[in-house]
């Protein structure tokens, strides 16, 4: 026993190195007075050491950690914090740090300072970085810039399935967002019943993140001061399609489902009917970009209608050039009496505002309806995206070419270098001559035999 207490003895010579170094308690923290310091026994002798002393400072005491500190040309003093905030356990944690900064020659002020400086910076660089909901945003304004049609329904799309849903995750750094959050947003389309929308939520979501992660090497935006995304993964990546989503139709109208569809462009509101009919008799064009033509898209003296065909990876939208007939330039001339005090050429609102895509599923599904009460069957499941499939299976039966087709309905026309940097020949003659067979062809399907009827 009595060797056990001298070895114990001997050990705490060594570690306080001082005659009148004590080991501290909290107790005898807490016991000091006024005007009084201690110094802690427990730190190694050399290089630095811990002590509390206690003032008082508007009538409360105070007792107040500082690491002292002297080697070589090294010397100063420096506070650690106050007790009890700052227990005797951190402060002894904390001056061991210090202590082993002095024995490698580094200043602890310097030291301390510099770390505070990194975690005022690191701070700052946090605040500036982009949010999840501003790459979104940033996105859609990449779009717009280029002319995408679809901007504004991807502008929905977010809203509707990400920043309102989820807004805590929204205000997130964007760098921060893992592929279990966006499986989760994916997973409440789901649940929802929701289909389609939801591979294409993914995919405009994975653009959306590809699309910040190679913005912040864009020397434009750093000119701008735009907050920094610093991406280094696409977290959407890892999610896969989900294949039973996908609505891949095949389905072409009949000549009697056909000739139903034009009929009924006669009992619905006179400017969507005259702009279905366009739409028809111009060869089946997409309406997204259909219904964004101008009145200065109509050149009347050459007989042409201009579209802008932004669709796929296209950093500036195309121009499409139509040729117009005499019957297409008749149905422009009724929507000039219609539109006339606007911009747009498709309108319901006198030219102010185009007419939207979303507002023709439910003319198709009333043509729909009538096509089954006049006895067409149960099977009448067409929708107007088919429109543009059986034009061009009837210009295919016409025999029209697959290259003077593809120029007509803008398919693929710059996927080469020859394509896309030498050719440059219009097509509006082939053009012409495709939609004067298909008209010819549609008008006798439609109306000979409806005046029969």
């Amino acid at each position: 026993m009595a060797t056990d207490m001298a070895i114990t003895s001997l050990t705490e010579k060594q570690s306080v190195g001082r005659s009148d170094a004590r080991v501290l308690t909290e107790l005898a923290i807490k016991n000091l007075k006024q005007g009084e310091q201690r110094t802690d026994g427990a730190l190694p002798s050399g290089n630095g050491r811990l002590v509390v002393s206690c003032t008082k400072a508007r009538g409360r005491m105070r007792r107040v950690w500082t690491f002292r500190y002297r080697k070589s040309d090294l010397h100063g003093e420096l506070m650690l914090g106050e007790h009890p905030a700052l227990s005797l356990q951190q402060a002894r944690t904390e001056a061991r740090q210090l202590v082993e900064l002095v024995r490698d020659g580094i200043d602890p002020k310097v030291a301390r300072r510099e770390t505070r400086e990194a975690q005022i910076e690191a701070s700052r660089e946090k605040a500036a970085l982009g949010s999840f909901d501003s790459l979104l945003c940033a996105y859609v304004a990449k779009l717009r810039a280029s002319g995408k049609l679809c901007a504004r329904d991807v502008e929905r799309l977010f809203a509707l399935h990400v920043t309102k849903p989820w807004p805590t995750l929204a205000k997130s750094a964007a760098n921060s967002i893992r592929p279990e959050d966006i499986r989760d947003i994916l997973a409440r389309l789901v649940r929802l019943g929701i289909r389609r929308q939801t591979n294409m939520l993914r995919s405009y979501l994975q653009a959306a993140f590809t699309y910040g992660a190679h913005a912040d090497f864009d020397p434009r935006r750093a000119a701008s001061e735009s907050a920094l995304f610093k991406l280094t993964t696409n977290p959407v990546s890892l999610l896969p399609r989900i294949q039973e989503f996908e609505s891949v139709r095949d389905r072409v109208l009949t000549d009697e489902e056909f000739r139903h569809v034009w009929q009924q462009m006669g009992s619905i509101r006179m400017e969507i009917g005259l702009t279905l009919k366009c739409g028809i008799l111009l060869g089946g064009q997409r309406f997204a970009q259909l219904l964004r033509a101008t009145w200065a898209d109509y050149d009347k003296e050459k007989k042409t209608l201009k579209l802008a065909d932004a669709k796929g990876k296209r950093s500036t939208a195309m121009p499409h050039y139509l040729p117009v007939s005499d019957r297409v330039g008749q149905l422009l001339a009724e929507l000039w009496g219609f539109n006339s005090g606007g911009t747009f050429v498709f309108s319901t609102s006198g030219g102010k505002k185009s007419i939207h895509t979303t507002s023709l599923p439910s003319i198709f599904a009333e043509i729909r309806q009538s096509w089954k009460d006049a006895g067409g069957g149960p099977t009448a499941d067409f929708q107007g995206r088919d429109i543009r499939r059986s034009i061009e299976t009837r210009l295919q039966a016409l025999g029209v070419s697959r290259e003077v087709r593809a120029q007509l309905l803008s398919h693929g026309r710059t996927s080469g270098v020859q394509q896309k940097h030498y050719e440059r020949h219009d097509f509006i003659p082939e053009k012409r001559v495709a939609l004067e067979m298909l008209e010819a062809h549609l008008l006798d399907t439609f109306e000979s035999r409806c005046k029969q009827a």
